[in-house]
């Protein structure tokens, strides 16, 4: 696929920003939402009506950045630094010994251009094609790869190094293997899988500020069978689904219970988290990736759920790469969340990989247009907020 340049139109933020701290008083108080005893309401009582920043008006909370203030998440998904995802930062079990691909220099290189524009947290994926895990002979998960071990701390180094968090997607998949048990479907897999990779995992994680939260299964419904999973009649239930991120969620927080957890919907825009599918798993907040060409969202508020939402992951949904139809979507999206209460956004896709129409590099890794305007929407922001303001972007 050839990338289809056009004359970008400069894009007009409309944020009409009259902020008082980002939001005036909003409580920075996250305990509540670490408990997972039920649902809780929000306190909007400290939230003056007259802001006109979306999640205060809309009394939705903030969620706590590198800094410890809450802030709006303005972010990149990072599917590959390498281009290499399934064994970009260890091996995998299923492409024998194939080493790993991962790159110090270049991490630490697209980290200083991510931050450099205003990013204040990426999201990546771990265990993409077992990529990191060791298994035994019997299909179950035995440990985590050594490579693996280092080359994240190494990450999440260069990530603080250059003042962004990481948020960690643990599994977006599990590969259909004769030598890998799957632990959606095994009760012996899941029991492996957790004591053996995630519980050493969180524990390596602790402590971490690099670290902004942990994203238990990304878009589990593409594992779900039915017409609000996977839309096919192949997959497990949503019985099955719950039951191992309530699992994980458990184990993660057993380990470390200060950590923010989450876990994305996809593929149904905001109706499976609207609908309840997500609610009393324990989630610290709510993760719904979107992708269509207008990037309108719903008021956060209409979802009508207990904890701050969070917009994961998003882009066009056009499969034609245009570089104007990108910028305008991707700040359409910003722009959204930021109206409409939401913890913010994470668009798609800081890379030059492939002919992903939701690259925001070109081939040579040169920034595309909406990246210029992603970094005017973040000084926008700043420049709007008071040096004692309760929120801040990039920085």
């Amino acid at each position: 696929m050839r990338f289809t340049m056009k004359a970008v139109v400069p894009v007009t933020i409309g944020l009409g920003l009259t902020l008082t701290g980002c939001g005036g008083t909003q409580t920075g108080d996250m305990s509540g939402y670490n408990s997972g005893n039920g649902s809780r309401s929000l306190d909007n009582s400290t939230v003056p009506s007259a802001t006109s920043f979306g999640a205060a008006t809309l009394g939705s909370k903030l969620l706590p950045l590198q800094n410890g203030r809450q802030g709006f998440v303005a972010g990149f998904n990072v599917s590959s630094f390498t281009g290499q995802p399934d064994r970009e930062l260890g091996k995998s079990p299923l492409l024998g010994e194939a080493e790993p691909g991962y790159s110090s220099k270049l991490v630490a290189s697209t980290m200083q251009d991510m931050a450099g524009v205003g990013s204040n947290v990426i999201r990546i994926r771990l265990f993409q094609k077992l990529n990191g895990l060791k298994l035994d002979s019997g299909g179950l998960v035995s440990g985590l790869d050594d490579a693996f071990q280092k080359n994240l701390s190494d990450l999440l180094d260069k990530a603080e190094a250059s003042k962004m968090q990481v948020y960690v997607c643990l599994l977006d998949s599990w590969s259909e293997s004769a030598i890998a048990k799957n632990p959606l479907t095994d009760v012996n897999a899941k029991n492996a899988f957790l004591k053996k990779a995630i519980t050493p995992l969180v524990a390596k994680l602790k402590g971490r500020s690099s670290v902004f939260a942990i994203d238990l299964f990304g878009e589990i419904e593409s594992q779900i069978s039915g017409k609000d999973g996977n839309k096919t009649d192949k997959g497990i239930s949503w019985d099955q689904a719950r039951t191992f991120l309530k699992s994980t969620l458990d184990v993660v927080k057993s380990v470390d219970p200060q950590r923010l957890v989450s876990a994305s919907s996809g593929l149904h825009e905001t109706d499976n988290v609207k609908s309840g599918k997500f609610s009393k798993l324990g989630l610290d907040f709510f993760d719904v990736h979107m992708f269509d060409d207008k990037g309108v969202l719903p008021p956060a508020r209409e979802l009508k759920l207990d904890r701050p939402v969070l917009i994961g992951a998003c882009g066009q949904s056009s499969k034609t790469s245009d570089a104007e139809l990108q910028t305008k979507t991707d700040m359409a999206f910003l722009d959204s969340a930021m109206k409409q209460g939401y913890a913010g956004a994470i668009l798609s896709d800081f890379s030059k990989n492939g002919d992903s129409p939701l690259n925001l590099l070109d081939k040579e890794g040169k920034h595309r247009p909406a990246l210029a305007q992603f970094q005017s929407f973040v000084g926008l922001i700043n420049a709007s907020l008071p040096n004692s303001g309760t929120a801040t972007v990039g920085k």
